[in-house]
């Protein structure tokens, strides 16, 4: 597969044989105010780098340092937020998101490992056989709709856009997977990451899990 790269709030880069590390959140899981001051904050932040005259390498080091930044604000937002939507704490709206997760593994991606929290999901995958968009939207728009009809509502169920990281070297992608698996140790559901039912990863890959 080609690289692909698109934008929209935030970039999208799907580099060839990439591992990539996804989060997607409910619909209105975040103020929109929330959201638009730490993308505000995030782009002052890249301008006053990019006047400072960093070599190019300095240069990505610290995009690329504040880019993980920015995650850990938006993901420490999304864990202790109290308000919005939080329709993945029942059991049968999370049960839809991993059979919708898993239907296609081994077929249109393979899936490293993944967790459910009760506003949003990350997972961690690769080997794609298609480009991330058109992944997402068949995830979302399928799992959405089965929530829907569960819920008795109608309107949006994910958010939009999802945010997606290229982990690039396997000293990342054990940080990134003990990153998942211990969200639900994190917001305090449980004390050890071993003991949540809806934590997920490959035996290929338990080797490293700390």
């Amino acid at each position: 597969m080609k690289k692909v790269f698109y934008r929209r709030n935030l970039p999208h880069y799907q580099p060839d044989n990439a591992v990539l590390f996804i989060t997607a959140r409910l619909h209105g899981s975040l103020p929109k105010e929330v959201v638009l001051t730490l993308k505000e904050e995030r782009e002052l932040y890249q301008k006053y780098l990019e006047k400072e005259g960093l070599s190019e390498k300095e240069l990505k080091e610290a995009l690329q340092k504040s880019r993980e930044l920015y995650f850990g604000k938006f993901d420490d937002l999304l864990d202790n937020n109290k308000t919005g939507p939080h329709w993945l704490k029942d059991e049968r709206i999370a049960q839809i998101w991993i059979d919708a997760l898993k239907h296609f593994d081994n077929k249109r991606y393979k899936v490293i490992c993944s967790t459910v929290i009760s506003n949003h999901v990350h997972f961690i995958f690769y080997q794609l056989k298609q480009p991330i968009r058109k992944i997402m939207h068949s995830l979302k728009s399928y799992s959405a709709n089965e929530a829907n009809k569960i819920l008795g509502r109608e309107g949006s169920f994910w958010q939009e856009e999802s945010f997606d990281r290229a982990v690039r070297n396997r000293e990342k992608l054990r940080e990134k997977i003990n990153y998942v698996l211990n969200n639900p140790v994190k917001v305090g559901t449980v004390s050890h990451w071993s003991q949540y039912k809806y934590n997920y990863i490959h035996t290929d890959f338990e080797k490293y899990v700390k």
